[in-house]
């Protein structure tokens, strides 16, 4: 006799739901990084970043070139970080959605997640836009997708 699987749906979206107000809090329960003195549009020009590779080579940079341990540490940990925290993203999604499970979709709506994400902690300057924390952020969701891929066979 043919066992059932067990359902194990509700497990997968208790955690998203878990890991999402984690998330939450991590991206936007700070208070606005407020420079005295300028006007809100020229914080806005403080607070982003549209090359991209320019964030990560100068981290890259520091990480490997500079003997300031405490810059070091935090370089490493801003890109190490971008990556890590996402990959349950990417482990989650595809668990709790079968139309998730095609790589193209999944990663679109990561894009448009993670897209909204950060012109949200622009507009609010609750962090900045950076196009790098997009590359590094789909970069770790792409590698829990993979991970999902992996453990599923």
């Amino acid at each position: 006799m043919k066992r059932s699987k067990p359902n194990t749906k509700p497990l997968w979206r208790g955690l998203l739901i878990l890991y999402s107000l984690f998330m939450l809090w991590l991206l936007f329960g700070r208070s606005a990084g407020w420079i005295e003195g300028l006007t809100y549009e020229e914080q806005l020009g403080y607070n982003r970043n549209l090359k991209p590779f320019f964030t990560i080579g100068n981290y890259l940079w520091v990480v490997f070139h500079s003997d300031n341990a405490y810059l070091v540490r935090h370089c490493f940990i801003n890109l190490a970080g971008n990556v890590l925290l996402f990959i349950p993203v990417g482990f989650l999604l595809p668990k709790v959605s079968k139309a998730l499970q095609n790589f193209l979709r999944f990663f679109l709506l990561c894009f448009a997640i993670m897209l909204a994400v950060e012109l949200l902690q622009l507009v609010t300057l609750l962090g900045c836009f950076d196009v790098d924390d997009l590359i590094l952020n789909l970069s770790g969701m792409s590698l829990g997708f993979l991970l999902e891929r992996i453990t599923r066979r």
